[in-house]
């Protein structure tokens, strides 16, 4: 078996960038809503956090926990955490479709049919962000785990 933290630390790790990534997404919505333009609004990013920032905190608490097998442990952590804020946001694109927000993120939401506007657009934009987070997301983390893990070698 691999040895993963138990679901108790799991939750513990996760619950901190899950609360960020919660404020993140209702302050990026009050600023869109607000009218601030887009190079304001994007500074409130779930993409950044699960794609670069949040895969780099995972690599340097796994670096720092001694856990045995720390790449599997941060894959999961990854999937997890992307999941969990692709399903925040699947509410987000709903809101935006049933209010017909016009913000460029939204593109296509209002004019579509139902099905595309509240199925397909929504999941798949977060099958694509699980994908690009695991793959960009692992490939950072993994990069900063084995530099940490070197450094706490020598």
């Amino acid at each position: 078996m691999l040895s993963i933290p138990e679901e108790d630390e799991l939750k513990g790790i996760l619950k901190l960038p899950l609360i960020v990534a919660a404020v993140v997404i209702v302050l990026r919505i009050v600023v869109e809503r607000a009218g601030a333009p887009a190079s304001v609004s994007n500074l409130f990013s779930v993409v950044a956090l699960h794609t670069v920032l949040v895969p780099i905190y995972f690599a340097i608490i796994l670096g720092k926990s001694g856990t045995p097998r720390p790449y599997p442990a941060l894959f999961k952590f990854i999937l997890a955490y992307v999941i969990a804020t692709r399903a925040m946001l699947l509410v987000v694109y709903w809101l935006a479709r049933v209010f017909g927000w016009r913000e460029a993120r939204f593109a296509g939401l209002s004019e579509s049919t139902p099905f595309i506007g509240f199925v397909a657009i929504p999941f798949l934009t977060a099958a694509f962000w699980v994908v690009a987070s695991l793959v960009v997301g692992g490939a950072i983390g993994s990069a900063v785990l084995k530099m940490n893990r070197r450094t706490a070698t020598t």
